[in-house]
């Protein structure tokens, strides 16, 4: 049975939070009350349905600009746009990336009360064709301490200046997916958070279930110097995966993989020719990166996120990546 831990998160955050005399500016709104973001999810999942759907192309949507020091606590719901992607319909966060002539990291974080927005975010160049999606699962739990509540997390580069104009990155998308929608994310119970605080023993409560919805609260900072929960899958990106409008006409497009990404482009052109072949070989150096997290993933056990990461590589242009992974699993 789920139990409501609203009142009880909260509370345990005034008892981190009471011998501080700071204060996060970013993480409240003014004392505006949120409680509605965090309502039954059939109620948000009503509201989403009744939602109009703002438009039929990435091109369409209302980009807000950003500046290379974009930091913003936004709200996900019915005030947002609405788009029918082929993952499912959803509210949208939509940004233009600054103009600027280096690469720059990204924070994301979804704060976890009775429900959570789990995100999606998709990477889109000049022309509003998808390069990167970053799906749910790059999204770590990161259990509540000091100011911050718990959260769904990650830290990932957007790439303003590398590679060539069509590869650069200049209008992001977060939104979430029906696979998402139907997942839960384990939390830590309040009560032990606030027992480890305290330095008490731990009193041993099951840890709870937080269904994910369609509405939330998350947290965007441009150019964070955080990196304690940086994603390398989420800093290169995942396989090029794309969120089509639906129903979609563009090209052909295959299954989406069991990890929850929208719909995977072709690797073949008209000829039959793998694209991948077609790619102007990356730096050595990069592609040593990539073979050293190839390696680490498969020592711990991570297969499938290695295999993600050869795809990623292989399209990046990478010649070794793949050999790489499977020296790797033999020799484990």
């Amino acid at each position: 049975m789920r139990t409501k831990l609203g009142v009880v998160v909260l509370t345990s955050m005034i008892g981190l939070t009471a011998c501080s005399s700071g204060s996060d500016s970013s993480m409240l709104s003014g004392g505006a009350d949120t409680r509605y973001l965090y309502a039954d999810t059939l109620v948000t999942g009503r509201t989403l349905d009744s939602a109009p759907v703002c438009c039929n192309s990435f091109q369409d949507i209302s980009y807000k600009a950003t500046s290379y020091n974009y930091q913003a606590e936004e709200a996900i719901d019915q005030n947002r746009q609405a788009f029918q992607f082929n993952t499912g319909k959803s509210f949208i966060l939509a940004y233009k990336l600054p103009d600027l002539g280096e690469d720059i990291p990204i924070t994301l974080e979804a704060q976890i009360g009775e429900t959570v927005f789990a995100p999606t975010v998709a990477l889109l160049n000049e022309n509003f064709e998808v390069l990167r999606v970053l799906t749910a699962d790059f999204f770590k739990y990161v259990e509540a301490k000091h100011f911050k509540p718990n959260m769904l997390a990650a830290t990932f580069k957007i790439r303003l200046a590398s590679g060539l104009p069509e590869e650069r990155e200049r209008y992001m998308i977060v939104y979430t997916t029906d696979q998402s929608l139907s997942d839960e994310t384990q939390i830590v119970h309040p009560a032990r958070t606030y027992a480890k605080a305290q330095a008490k023993a731990d009193p041993g409560l099951p840890d709870p279930l937080i269904p994910h919805s369609a509405m939330g609260m998350v947290n965007m900072t441009f150019n964070s110097a955080n990196s304690s929960v940086f994603s390398d899958q989420a800093w290169f990106g995942g396989k090029k995966e794309e969120p089509l409008p639906s129903p979609s006409s563009q090209g052909t497009v295959a299954a989406a993989s069991s990890a929850g990404a929208a719909v995977a482009v072709s690797s073949t052109n008209s000829s039959g020719t793998d694209n991948r072949t077609l790619k102007k070989a990356m730096l050595p150096e990069t592609e040593a990166f990539y073979n050293k997290l190839i390696e680490d993933m498969i020592n711990n056990d991570e297969v499938e996120k290695a295999l993600k990461l050869v795809e990623e590589a292989e399209y990046a242009g990478s010649r070794s990546a793949r050999n790489t992974f499977i020296e790797a699993v033999k020799n484990k």
